[in-house]
């Protein structure tokens, strides 16, 4: 494949870029040699990928390109830019055809609702229940509005990706978009059942008194409630939850008077977790395996993550994205058992802007790496 690449001009290798790229070479490309660009090119994309756009862009080697025959075209009436049915009526000369406006009005329309359909910028605008309009600030994934939607209708949602990909921050931001309140569990092995049904501790009287948890609170009032990292929780403890996720209602016999706990109707439940609970792995090793009946409870809301490509090249360095793109590329392809997160490239770049440089940033990262490991990956 390189070699084939060899043989396209520097320009259309950058070309190639932008298609790939959202538009944006992502490097110094005045600085950097044609073979160069193409080593970077074959370590950020797939051969896959590089060949359909090819395909679509109609690239040819600069061996077989050949210079277009020069054609004379009419040369259209100078109209003024500010006067649109002038310039239909210059059209209309040009032509030798009529045009009507109306239609040209709706072909225009037509193309910019299939140009905003097919933007990879999500829109997203929420009524919330007190009348008030949300619309979210900054990046929003592609995947948000399907999460919006399934906690619109009350489904319980689970959300799969690696670590460090921005799940717990996408529920944040789905109790942001509903004007909820929000609040969440770290799951661990450890975890109590009283962390999800509430205490029972002695008051000033002396006599013991009901103090609910915040899923209790959350799902009788409503609210938006994660269990963070649900995969790694004692399944036997998650059990309590099968019957007030599928139910509607659960009870606590130790709230006397007020046993029964009924959901509310703007009560939202998502889970976060590094696998789809089947147990512990290479890269995952504390995970457990999850009840059968829990994990039904989240079917139909499950939605699978990755790392966000769009937002990683608004905010990382775009030499340390290169590098980190190319050796998450190579950790997928050699099927090792490491991960290259947001989160990492995050810091990295904020140690880059305080000075730190590349090659202390690599060094860092393979802190721990076995030799042979590393070789794998290597840039």
């Amino acid at each position: 494949m390189r070699d084939e690449l060899i043989a396209f001009g520097k320009g259309t290798i950058l070309d190639i870029f932008k298609h790939l790229n959202d538009g944006a070479v992502g490097f110094d490309h005045e600085r950097t040699k044609k073979s160069e660009c193409v080593d970077r090119l074959l370590n950020t994309y797939s051969t896959e990928d590089i060949r359909k756009t090819i395909g679509i862009l109609g690239a040819v080697p600069v061996a077989e390109a050949t210079p277009r025959p020069v054609t004379q075209t009419p040369t259209a009436p100078a109209v003024s830019s500010g006067d649109p049915m002038q310039a239909l009526s210059a059209l209309r000369d040009l032509l030798g055809v009529k045009v009507d406006p109306d239609s040209v009005r709706q072909l225009v329309l037509d193309e910019v609702k299939n140009a905003l359909e097919k933007s990879p910028v999500v829109r997203i605008e929420v009524k919330r229940p007190d009348g008030s309009e949300y619309k979210p600030e900054g990046h929003v994934r592609t995947e948000f509005q399907e999460i919006l939607t399934a906690a619109s209708v009350g489904l319980n949602i689970l959300l799969v990706g690696p670590a460090g990909c921005g799940k717990t921050h996408l529920a944040h931001q789905v109790a942001e978009a509903l004007g909820r309140p929000f609040a969440s569990v770290s799951c661990t092995a450890g975890m109590s059942e009283s962390s999800l049904t509430g205490w029972m501790l002695p008051s000033d009287s002396g006599a013991f008194e009901y103090i609910p948890s915040d899923f209790v609170t959350m799902y009788e009032n409503g609210g938006v409630f994660l269990f963070d990292e649900v995969d790694a929780a004692d399944p036997n403890t998650l059990l309590f939850i099968n019957q007030a996720l599928a139910n509607g209602s659960f009870y606590l016999p130790q709230r006397k008077g007020a046993t029964k706990v009924s959901r509310h109707a703007d009560f939202v439940c998502l889970a976060a977790a590094n696998t789809f609970g089947t147990g512990a792995n290479m890269t995952y090793a504390g995970r457990e395996r999850l009840d059968e009946a829990t994990l039904d409870r989240f079917r139909a809301g499950t939605v699978l993550l990755d790392y966000d490509k769009a937002f990683e090249r608004k905010v990382v360095d775009p030499d340390l994205l290169a590098w980190g793109w190319a050796t998450r590329k190579r950790i997928t392809e050699t099927r090792l058992n490491r991960v290259l997160s947001t989160r990492f490239l995050l810091d990295a770049t904020k140690l880059m802007k305080a000075g730190r440089t590349m090659e202390q940033i690599k060094n860092t990262y393979f802190v721990g790496w076995k030799a042979d490991e590393k070789s794998k990956v290597e840039v």
